[in-house]
């Protein structure tokens, strides 16, 4: 084989090669304040994918990602976007809102995996992690870098993420940022997606410490860990709509963060084994 069909080669299968960059027809963004998404196929590796399987799950992700995105109003060939073996990484045009992102990509993708899964065989189907966030990218020549795009990665390696699209075996989970659900979620209406589905969890990555938002399936645990989350982020989501005296409301957000965190302390969540 020759350089050119070996480099080819490690674009479309190699998992730990280096990202490969595309780009739209307008001059790659650099700087500028982009929405971004990431996604990531869940159990990529396992036994019974072999080399062939790989790559037909990679060109199907990549048919759906351009479909969702065309469909929801965002061109495909206006974003960049760099390959990440079992993923992508998607920076739209400093001129697209996230909200779109939020509200409609989300949902056509849903659909498109839900087709795609139905028709194919048990390797051949596709579970998705995708996270959401905005804020600036720069480009260096070889790939888009930033703290942003770092907090993105850092979002989809969420362990509640991964463990919930393993219970559930759900096509699709996505979290988003703090800035992206308060700025959008919260205040964009009319929205079809609903603020009551989005649920605050913690993440913990490497040294990232932070708070995200997921859009979880339904989950059938029995665990009240759980009804006290969501009891817990309806609490909050009052909150944010309430015109109360600022001291009433740090103290309550204080008591709703000690419930949150005792009940983190009381169930501690277990990386799913992918």
């Amino acid at each position: 084989m020759n350089h050119v069909g070996m480099a080819a080669q490690s674009c479309v299968v190699g998992m730990d090669a280096r990202p490969c960059m595309h780009a739209g027809p307008e001059k790659l963004v650099s700087g500028q304040v982009c929405a971004m998404v990431a996604v990531d196929i869940a159990g990529f590796t396992r036994p019974d994918r072999d080399h062939e399987v790989l790559m037909y799950l990679r060109k199907a992700l990549y048919g759906m990602l351009k479909e969702a995105f065309d469909y929801s109003g965002i061109s495909w060939t206006a974003c960049s976007w760099e390959d990440r073996g079992d993923g992508v990484l998607i920076v739209a045009p400093p001129d697209v809102p996230c909200s779109s992102i939020v509200d409609s990509l989300r949902a056509q993708l849903r659909d498109l995996l839900r087709v795609h899964n139905r028709m194919s065989s048990s390797p051949a189907r596709i579970q998705l992690r995708a996270a959401a966030h905005v804020g600036p990218v720069i480009h260096d020549g070889h790939g888009f870098v930033s703290r942003d795009i770092n907090l993105l990665f850092r979002m989809l390696e969420a362990r509640l993420l991964k463990r919930a699209l393993a219970d559930s075996g759900a096509e699709l989970v996505l979290i988003v940022s703090d800035l992206v659900h308060q700025s959008l979620v919260m205040r964009h209406h009319p929205s079809p997606v609903s603020p009551e589905v989005f649920r605050r969890v913690r993440v913990q990555v490497k040294k990232t410490r932070i708070s995200a938002w997921a859009c979880l399936p339904q989950m059938a645990s029995q665990d009240s860990r759980y009804d006290i989350d969501q009891a817990i982020t309806a609490f909050r989501i009052a909150l944010a709509r309430m015109d109360a005296n600022p001291e009433e409301m740090a103290l309550i957000r204080n008591l709703a963060d000690a419930t949150d965190a005792q009940m983190e302390a009381r169930a501690p969540l277990a990386a799913p084994p992918f």
